[in-house]
């Protein structure tokens, strides 16, 4: 007998409210199939384990490690609640029948962009120019424990500094040996306050900052540093008469004589009365700059006795930041070769009033004086 067509029709009804009472009881715990939380898929998940699959995947922080961005457990990555899950999983739309492509990236905390920050410093390069060589900062080997977070890049700087340190010394000037050419004949001096080195903490952060900025190159000659009076160095580039260049002053102690060089030629030759030879007076020896120029000036200080003076001079060249220079001595009446051992000056360099403007004329400041026995 052939099933009436309400039979039919009833039985297909059941059918029906069977299959959406499934359906309604499933989707009142599951996730719908096509449905991803910050790109992890957590289709047919409950709450509870979709909250662990996501937090599984996007937990930990993103490293930039020998050219490779990888994931480390750990960090500072926010990770999702029960409550935030929860949240995500009403707005899904429940009509029938079900969507598969809802895409929820509300709670991303910034994973992608740490990924696309950090892939980007790949291949990164910086060509790092000091003192006429060049030096070549790659971004794979000397960012490794990089990370990004809120727009910014945490750059262990360690590998940077360590390489710039070894570049310094092998290019620095202060303290080195200098060859000094005199009438006399060449001198081996000392280096004092003349010369320069590199600032390695500035010049870390400008490679850096060209590394994660895709900047190209970085001139050294920017993060210099001296010692005295000038801040950022002096004889940089200068290659003439091993780093002193064609115009500089030689002083002979034990000749007690000055000589002015301008072009490489004597263009003063003065005789002099150095410190006295007490062993707290004496002139020191080395190689220093001309901080600046003064006339007229005032030059104070204390006698071995303990009591002050105040002298007038027309002309002061400042040598060392202590008080030693280039000056006039207009009180003084004795100039023997021998006079500094028991009657010398207080560490300056006296000249004749007379011959003191032959000096003061063909001097300036940051010009090298090397002082020697």
């Amino acid at each position: 007998m052939k099933p009436s067509k309400k039979f039919v029709a009833g039985f297909a009804a059941i059918i029906i409210v069977g299959a959406i009472g499934l359906y309604e009881t499933r989707t009142a715990k599951y996730f719908g199939s096509g449905v991803t939380i910050n790109h992890v898929k957590v289709g047919g998940l409950t709450v509870a384990e979709a909250k662990q699959k996501v937090n599984r995947a996007q937990g930990g922080t993103y490293f930039f490690e020998n050219g490779r961005v990888i994931r480390k457990a750990g960090g500072q990555a926010k990770l999702l609640s029960t409550a935030d899950v929860q949240k995500l999983f009403d707005q899904q739309r429940h009509y029938f029948p079900r969507p598969h492509h809802e895409h929820f990236q509300k709670y991303n905390q910034g994973a992608d962009e740490a990924k696309k920050a950090l892939r980007s410093l790949r291949g990164q390069a910086v060509n790092f120019s000091l003192n006429g060589h060049d030096y070549t900062f790659k971004a794979n080997d000397v960012l490794s424990g990089t990370t990004y977070q809120n727009g910014q890049y945490q750059v262990d700087q360690t590998a940077i500094a360590r390489r710039l340190t070894t570049i310094n010394h092998q290019q620095m000037t202060l303290l080195k040996n200098y060859t000094v050419t005199t009438p006399s004949g060449q001198v081996n001096v000392r280096g004092n306050t003349y010369g320069w080195q590199l600032n390695v903490s500035k010049a870390t952060a400008a490679v850096t900052n060209a590394l994660t900025g895709n900047q190209k190159t970085v001139a050294g000659k920017n993060y210099l540093k001296g010692v005295g009076f000038n801040p950022n160095g002096t004889g940089y580039g200068v290659e003439a008469n091993d780093g002193l260049g064609k115009n500089y002053i030689a002083v002979s102690l034990g000749q007690q004589h000055m000589w002015v060089y301008k072009d490489n030629k004597v263009v003063a030759s003065v005789d002099i009365v150095s410190g006295t030879n007490n062993g707290h007076d004496n002139t020191p020896t080395g190689v220093f700059y001309i901080g600046y120029k003064q006339s007229p000036s005032v030059l104070r200080g204390k006698n071995s006795n303990g009591s002050d003076y105040a002298s007038k001079v027309s002309r002061w060249m400042p040598f060392t930041e202590e008080g030693c220079g280039i000056h006039d001595a207009s009180w003084r009446t004795r100039w023997g070769a021998h006079e500094w051992q028991t009657n010398g000056s207080h560490g300056c360099l006296n000249v004749r009033p007379s011959q003191i403007d032959s000096v003061w004329d063909n001097v300036v400041k940051d010009e090298p004086i090397a002082i020697f026995n």
